[in-house]
């Protein structure tokens, strides 16, 4: 589920003050029970804070469950106010995750993203070709969703839909348009997997690093996210031609030039150096993986980290000015762009996963005696596909963060007590927990998707299973494959 979720408008009512109590005495009197063994009485407080917080986040909301998770680790988790705050706001990934909404809130300001969007199916190469302007449409919105979220990317993405109804001819109900609303969200959810370092895939790789100790290397994922992508959009449209069979007569004479109503496709100056400026992001936040280790440039970036690399960037985008007004108005892309429950979820689960690891909790060993039952003679494949497919299966009614952080602890004890590279769950886990679109509670882009005129619920049932589980195949087929080749 997105970290993010829609404001509801109704009254608050009995059930929200009764989660709530619940919540907090989870919270604080778990740890008050006798310690089951292995786990200590510090891990039994520190089980009782995750699992208080965590029925927060399923039953309440994000924001105050993660504070008083916070408050929580000072007065029963065995951690001093100085510590804690140094390892959850002064930690360097959530300060990269608050530059990271900075920097993307500047790109959707300038209006790049429809720009992204109309230039892939306005090319000439698609023209009288309906399937493939329809996998060039996705790809499109895969990359939307890489670079903003999902939900910004479903609602341009469908704008530019409706465009293509109306010009077509297509009506709310025609095959096409119902196949595509849900297509869109299907590529905007999965497209937030691309790049590691933004909000769901950073808050999943930042706790298990924190955890081990244990860097993940951004390049060798960002190739395998990137093919998963790719063979995920290929199914889907493999899945409308033999499966769904829409009406697809009508795209043979579109003129994708007329999709451009507004003029997106005509970039001025500030809209181009603010696309060089994305491409700089990703290039020196990939740069020291393939730079030579002594070169000044790799000495530079890796001085500063990733988090420098992001804040240098926003810098020179805040000191650059064009006609008077700075490049990027620092509180304007804060108060429109920064999700602050995601921030507050990471912000407590940096600290919580560094208290969970140590020894003095018991923690490891209690997750290993349970395990063990199980994987305990299972190669690492079947570990993977066991914990990727748990992902999948819990994101569509719980938190995708939540329930990627549930599952590191897991994926560390197991991989730390059996010898297993930890890579392969990791991934499965990171891209399953973006397949979250076939309930309501999944995401807000799925939220988004019911309430969608154009697709009615019996079509999202119809299509989110299949489409789940081929998603799931291909992350399973590129993962195994390809991770096994670059992580052996």
């Amino acid at each position: 589920m997105s970290a993010m979720t829609p404001e509801k408008k109704a009254p608050l009512s009995l059930a929200y003050y009764v989660h709530s109590l619940v919540c907090l005495c989870i919270m604080f009197g778990f740890g008050l029970l006798d310690p089951v063994e292995p786990l200590t009485p510090l891990g039994m407080r520190l089980v009782g804070v995750f699992l208080g917080v965590l029925y927060g986040w399923v039953f309440i909301e994000i924001v105050w469950p993660s504070l008083a998770g916070l408050l929580a680790m000072m007065l029963v988790g065995g951690m001093k106010p100085v510590t804690l705050l140094n390892n959850s706001f002064g930690h360097p990934i959530v300060q990269m995750m608050f530059f990271i909404f900075v920097f993307c809130a500047t790109i959707n300001h300038y209006g790049l993203s429809r720009f992204i969007s109309l230039w892939f199916i306005t090319r000439k190469f698609v023209a009288g070709r309906p399937w493939l302007f329809s996998f060039t449409f996705l790809a499109s919105i895969f990359i939307l969703g890489a670079l903003t979220s999902a939900s910004p990317a479903a609602l341009i993405g469908w704008s530019i839909l409706y465009g293509v109804c109306e010009v077509c001819g297509y009506k709310k109900g025609d095959s096409y348009p119902t196949m595509m609303v849900f297509g869109i969200v299907f590529a905007a959810q999965i497209g937030q997997s691309m790049i590691p370092f933004k909000q769901v895939a950073l808050t999943v790789f930042s706790a298990y690093e924190t955890m081990s100790g244990m860097g993940i290397d951004y390049a060798k994922y960002m190739l395998i996210a990137c093919l998963i992508c790719l063979l995920c959009a290929l199914f889907f449209i493999v899945l409308g031609k033999y499966i769904f069979r829409p009406d697809m007569s009508k795209l043979l004479n579109l003129e994708a030039d007329k999709l451009d109503t507004d003029g997106s496709l005509n970039l001025t100056g500030v809209q181009k150096t603010v696309l060089l400026f994305l491409f700089l992001l990703v290039l020196l936040l990939l740069a020291p993986n393939f730079l030579p280790a002594d070169f000044f440039l790799t000495r530079f970036l890796k001085a500063i980290g990733n988090t420098g690399i992001v804040i240098l960037l926003v810098t020179v985008m805040a000191a650059i000015k064009v006609e008077g007004k700075p490049l990027l108005n620092f509180k304007v892309m804060v108060d429109s762009g920064v999700t602050w429950g995601i921030v507050l979820l990471l912000a407590f689960v940096q600290p919580l996963t560094i208290a969970m690891a140590a020894p003095g909790s018991g923690i490891t060993d209690f997750l290993m005696q349970l395990l063990t039952p199980f994987f305990g003679e299972s190669s690492s494949i079947t570990f993977a596909l066991f914990i990727g497919f748990a992902a999948v299966a819990l994101t569509q009614v719980m938190n995708n963060g939540a329930v990627g952080v549930v599952l590191m602890p897991v994926i560390h004890s197991f991989c730390q007590a059996s010898g297993m590279a930890p890579e392969l769950p990791l991934i499965m886990v990171v891209m399953g927990v973006h397949f979250a679109f076939l309930t309501p509670a999944a995401s807000a882009s799925a939220a988004l998707l019911h309430g969608n005129e154009w697709c009615n619920t019996k079509a999202i049932w119809k299509s989110s299973p299949i489409a789940i589980l081929g998603a799931y195949a291909a992350t399973a087929i590129v993962t195994l494959l390809l991770g096994s080749l670059l992580y052996s």
